[in-house]
């Protein structure tokens, strides 16, 4: 095992427990580093993303990934800046400078991605779900820029001029209107009013917005819950 990891996983028991975010993964802040534990063969998505991500400069560079018969560990550092969602307090700025952050990651040469499979994932996660039958807009979806795809306000951060994703486990090429539609959700599940969603359209470019993909991406992430 990576020998940083190491370190940390027999200092687990000081270790700080960070519960923010809605995943499985056990996440521990030791100083300036996360450690993620999780399910063998979950994080290994996540690893390699965040370092494509890195190299496009819209996150940091991984630590150390590794994992034995039962987990999988993931190492990085902490994100530069504050996240969107303690920015509430500026509702106005956040959501328009998300909807540029956005834009400029879907506007990001993602020939070279290692992962293209967005739109696929989650066609597959909704036909999994026995109570739930694929809506008729997943043929509308495209595969059109790199994205998050879990673009939440706790996944974005803002320093500066500059933003960092992480959590890049749902990450890949697909159709730009998933990051859209959660974002959008984000703003209003953490502001209470669907106002915001509005601004990051506007400085995201609403010539770039599909209301129809849009839906479709809503429609689909929906059916997975």
């Amino acid at each position: 095992m990576d020998p940083r990891i190491r370190a940390l996983l027999d200092q687990l028991g000081a270790l700080e427990r960070d519960s923010l975010g809605r995943s499985n993964a056990q996440v521990y802040r030791a100083k300036d580093r996360y450690l993620k534990i999780a399910p063998r063969g979950t994080l290994e998505r996540a690893a390699v993303m965040q370092d494509y991500f890195a190299r496009k400069g819209f996150s940091l560079p991984v630590i150390a990934y590794d994992s034995d018969g039962a987990s999988d560990y993931l190492l990085t550092a902490a994100a530069p800046g504050r996240a969107a969602v303690d920015l509430l307090d500026r509702p106005e700025w956040m959501a328009g400078r998300l909807g540029e952050i956005v834009r400029a990651l879907h506007e990001a040469d993602a020939a070279d991605c290692p992962l293209a499979d967005v739109n696929e994932r989650a066609i597959a996660l909704c036909e999994r779900n026995p109570a739930r039958t694929l809506p008729a807009e997943a043929a509308l979806l495209r595969k059109d820029a790199l994205v998050h795809g879990d673009c939440c306000l706790p996944n974005v951060f803002f320093s500066g001029q500059s933003a960092c994703f992480i959590d890049l486990g749902d990450a890949g090429v697909g159709d730009r209107h998933f990051d859209l539609y959660w974002a959008q959700w984000s703003l209003e599940y953490n502001l209470g009013t669907g106002a915001y969603g509005e601004r990051m359209f506007d400085a995201y470019g609403r010539d770039a917005i599909d209301k129809a993909r849009l839906s479709a991406c809503a429609a689909l992430s929906n059916a997975v819950d």
